[in-house]
């Protein structure tokens, strides 16, 4: 019998470590004797941004057509939501989930950069809502995520995951396009992004993106049992790699792999970062899995400042199609990409090393390579669905 909701024990708190917020909780979410229950609707929330209410969140619930009818959800903007990874939470300060939704220009950011508990909303204040007209959503399924419990955490995926997977198709079966969905996922998220995609296909719905930020790699590693990530959960799946065999798992599993500087820690800068503001387990723990966040969340702003130095074919596909040289990481990334890509990228921001002074209106234009051009008819219709995400003209 699991342990009742309102005991103290599962109650979840918040105490700072190296700098950032971790919630702990003293019992695990999930299903067993000591375990407290889940309640989906309390535990996973769906905390809606838009450019009325950039800084107070609309919490949108499963089946609640009033709720999302007096909120600011707009039918025709395209949808992009993020779920946070393992002892995190979708608000607070320093949380990956709100520098993804506000994102600052780069100036701004040096200088809050320097500022050790400058809320994070405020160290980036481009990102989408700047970009152009969004539906965020951030997903806080911090309860079920909570320190120490990480083996718990694995094992709620697919309870999360179908609980999203419902809430996406309740979404579309009120009028909303699947085709202008963009979920991405960092470390245990992108996990989660993952399952949902695949539950999803089992409703006749195919997402349009996957963006995986650094997957976890603990209790995913090569002969789990866990499913992971794979390049059939959406139209197309791009992964960063930051933090190869620490936290995050190297392995090849979307259409595109980006592994800026080698895709394994130390990320540049990381040392010097960590030891500045004296936080010396994150050297080694936590600042390159971060920095895969951190790099889409500049690309958001700058879709070309991540330009790909070599590619490498993909275990998965066998085959190398890079758009002659062309192809870009992060936001910017086109959806007919394929294979293994190496970048560099600067130790501190900005830190990609092509930042154009203005932002270019996306899509890029690529052009296919010579070996790909049997299948580029195929493709070009995958294409049509992946446009609008990437297609949002600048106010």
């Amino acid at each position: 019998m699991v342990l009742p909701t309102a005991s103290t024990l599962c109650h979840v708190f918040t105490f700072l470590l190296a700098g950032s917020p971790i919630f702990y909780s003293a019992a695990p979410r999930g299903s067993c004797s000591s375990c407290c229950a889940i309640r989906e609707r309390e535990d996973i929330k769906f905390l809606l941004y838009t450019r009325k209410n950039r800084n107070a969140a609309q919490q949108l619930q499963l089946s609640d057509d009033v709720r999302l009818a007096r909120s600011n959800f707009n039918f025709n903007y395209p949808l992009a939501i993020y779920l946070h990874g393992f002892s995190e939470s979708a608000t607070g300060e320093k949380q990956s989930s709100q520098e993804l939704k506000d994102g600052n220009s780069i100036s701004e950011s040096l200088r809050l950069y320097k500022h050790k508990h400058t809320a994070a909303h405020s160290i980036c204040s481009t990102a989408f809502l700047r970009r152009g007209n969004y539906n965020v959503i951030l997903v806080d399924w911090s309860a079920m995520v909570a320190v120490p419990w990480y083996s718990s955490a694995v094992e709620n995926l697919p309870v999360a995951a179908r609980y999203l997977a419902r809430f996406l198709r309740y979404l579309v079966t009120s009028g909303y396009a699947a085709k202008h969905i963009h979920l991405i996922g960092f470390s245990l998220g992108a996990e989660v992004a993952g399952f949902a995609g695949k539950q999803l296909q089992e409703w006749g719905i195919k997402l349009t993106r996957i963006t995986a930020l650094d997957p976890a790699l603990p209790l995913f590693e090569g002969n789990s049992s866990n499913r992971r990530l794979s390049p059939s959960d959406a139209r197309f799946v791009d992964v960063i790699h930051t933090d190869g065999g620490i936290l995050g798992n190297p392995t090849a599993m979307g259409h595109a792999d980006f592994y800026p500087n080698g895709g394994r820690p130390l990320q540049p800068g990381c040392a010097r970062q960590e030891i500045a503001n004296n936080r010396w387990l994150g050297i080694i723990i936590g600042c390159s899995h971060q920095r895969a966040w951190e790099y889409f969340v500049e690309s958001i702003g700058q879709p070309l400042a991540f330009p790909v130095e070599r590619c490498e074919p993909s275990p998965k596909f066998g085959i190398c199609r890079d758009g002659n040289g062309r192809a870009y990481m992060g936001y910017g990334a086109d959806p007919r990409l394929r294979g293994k890509f190496y970048l560099e990228t600067n130790g501190a921001k900005p830190f990609g090393r092509h930042s154009p002074s203005s932002i270019p209106q996306l899509p890029i234009s690529y052009k296919m390579t010579a070996n790909a051009s049997g299948e580029a008819a195929r493709l070009q219709q995958e294409d049509d669905y992946n446009t609008l995400s990437n297609n949002i003209a600048l106010t």
